[in-house]
């Protein structure tokens, strides 16, 4: 038998394909939110490092990761200028470099190991998981490290406006990432296996291409079984009358304002809100406030007390205000407390992840060294808060247990375990945009929070000082929502709801599984490689196929 060197594509061909991909992936997010983007951008960048030596897969991993993220997180410009934007995509696009490396080495040795024509149902499936496996384990690294990682970006965020939203409720972010991966996968393992076996005279029987072609349908079926699902049930006992105040403040960290200028705007927007709730004879059980609402110190602000105070009495519910607290070793927590007519009660929660080089500075004195004016930006030091994210809330229906998350607190996967593991009835997403302006940023953050109230089966308040603000139903539907740099109030009732969907009772299960198949299948890749080496094909009929010149 004449050994052949699996088909791949050229290279020019390759890097093409890699930076469409890059881009598509890109516009599935919003603002575009074209969610069936996802799929040709996925297999673009499939296709582009499959079967490829590790240099180029490396290469193509480093052109899709640039073409993805440079433009997917430019709104960080905004904030700090090129240096730290492109820093980011740098760490960013490294992951996607070792990604295209892994998946290239996996496919070109898979297909090695399973020459044989038996084995090419069961190679091309391997394959395809191997590749999904690898895309799911690249998204939980980024995720987790370097300085805890960048959990944004990922597959399944693409699907927060699209027909799988439901099915993050049964999968998890990381399932809902791996199945879409291996959807696209699939049949560009099929692809590749076909034009290999066109190579070589003996591989040119029909009967092999029946039941590739069949993994096209599985994959499809698959898709279509996940688009008409509906979310996990979880029972609801009893109904939330909430509203989420929008002050439209001057908050960014450079901002000119005066100091208490953010907490009038957002006492003056709840003033507005109680006015019309009262003209119609309405009420509403609990006030959320956006993070960084009321400042600094605002339990030590007696004026700036007395007058959420005096809110909280006039519409007889707490309000939960975002202020910034001081702790005893010199750091400080940004923090959410919760105000009712009698003044602070005993509820307390600490962001979990403070941002690395904007809330808190990591190795300080060697970045310091590589860009002193930057560094000097960031004065305070945020501790990582360690309190619970869920909070009891007393209110006129009772007392709630609210799950809390401060801004980039709702992109983690441990946040969302933890609020449901504490028996959070409903979430409170606190978050201040302002420092990314009229970018993407705030709509992609959205998009995030709505997978995740699905995900957990809890409706969900996204609440920013200046937008994109919306109560999400549990189902992923928007209750209210509001006009970006605008202040208002939006209003609903929304369900509490108790118990764990699938996704969160097996979500970090799935999420190991998905790495253990990645890691598996690279490892048989690269001993196939190691372990029986190929040459170039000598026989004219196992040239490549002169039907086209994009593969070598």
């Amino acid at each position: 038998m004449i050994r052949t060197e699996p088909a791949r594509l050229r290279l020019w061909i390759a890097l093409l394909l890699a930076l469409a991909g890059g881009l598509l992936l890109d516009a599935a997010a919003p603002s575009l939110g074209w969610w069936w983007a996802a799929f040709p951008g996925t297999a673009a960048i499939v296709a582009a490092l499959w079967h490829q030596r590790a240099g180029v897969g490396a290469l193509v991993g480093l052109v899709a990761g640039a073409a993805f993220w440079m433009p997917h997180i430019s709104w960080l410009t905004l904030y700090l200028g090129p240096v730290p934007w492109l820093a980011l995509c740098v760490v960013m696009t490294a992951w996607f470099v070792l990604f295209g490396l892994l998946g290239a080495v996996a496919t070109r040795g898979l297909a090695r190991w399973t020459r044989g024509s038996r084995r090419w149902l069961p190679g091309v499936v391997a394959q395809a998981l191997t590749v999904a496996g690898l895309w799911v384990l690249r998204e939980q690294v980024q995720g987790s490290w370097p300085y805890g990682g960048f959990a944004w970006g990922r597959l399944a965020h693409t699907q927060a406006d699209g027909p799988l939203l439901q099915s993050v409720s049964w999968l998890g972010f990381a399932g809902l990432s791996g199945v879409l991966a291996f959807a696209c996968a699939l049949p560009i393992a099929i692809w590749f296996a076909l034009r290999s076996a066109g190579r070589a005279s003996e591989r040119r029987d029909g009967r092999v291409r029946r039941p590739l072609l069949g993994g096209i349908g599985v994959a499809l079926v698959v898709l279509l079984a996940l688009g008409v699902i509906p979310a996990a049930p979880l029972d609801s006992h009893g109904t939330l009358r909430v509203a989420g105040v929008q002050g439209n403040s001057k908050s960014a960290i450079f901002d000119d304002r005066e100091s208490g200028a953010v907490l009038q705007d957002h006492l003056d927007a709840t003033a507005a809100l109680l006015d019309e709730l009262e003209a119609s004879d309405e009420r509403v059980d609990v006030i959320v406030w956006p993070e960084n609402s009321a400042e600094f110190d605002l339990p030590g602000n007696s004026f700036g007390t007395y007058q959420v105070r005096q809110l909280a009495e006039r519409a007889g519910a707490p309000i939960l205000v975002g202020s910034i607290l001081a702790n005893d070793d010199g750091t400080y927590s940004n923090s959410s407390l919760v105000f009712g007519a009698d003044g602070p009660q005993n509820v307390r929660y600490d962001k979990a992840f403070p941002v690395p080089f904007a809330e808190y500075m990591p190795n300080r004195d060697f970045f310091h060294a590589l860009a002193p004016d930057l560094v000097d930006l960031v004065q305070l030091e945020y501790a990582a808060g360690t309190r619970s994210p869920v909070v009891p809330i007393d209110t006129d229906a009772g007392v709630i247990r609210a799950g809390l998350a401060i801004c980039f607190d709702i992109i983690f996967d441990h946040q969302a375990a933890a609020m449901v593991a504490d028996d959070a009835e409903v979430i409170f997403a606190q978050t201040n945009n302002a420092d990314f302006g009229r970018t993407d940023e705030s709509a992609q953050q959205l998009a995030i929070a709505r997978l995740r109230a699905v995900e957990t089966g809890r409706a969900l308040v996204n609440i920013s000082t200046v937008g994109t603000s919306a109560i999400v139903a549990p189902d992923g539907r928007d209750l209210d929502r509001l006009v970006p740099f605008t202040a208002d109030a939006l209003v609903a009732e929304v369900p509490l709801v108790g118990g764990a969907t699938p996704a969160l009772r097996f979500g970090a299960v799935i999420a190991t599984l998905w790495g253990i198949v990645g890691a598996l299948g690279t490892a048989m890749g690269a001993a196939a490689s190691l372990r029986r080496p190929s040459s170039r094909p000598t026989d004219p009929e196992a040239q490549p196929l002169k039907v086209s010149k994009i593969f070598v």
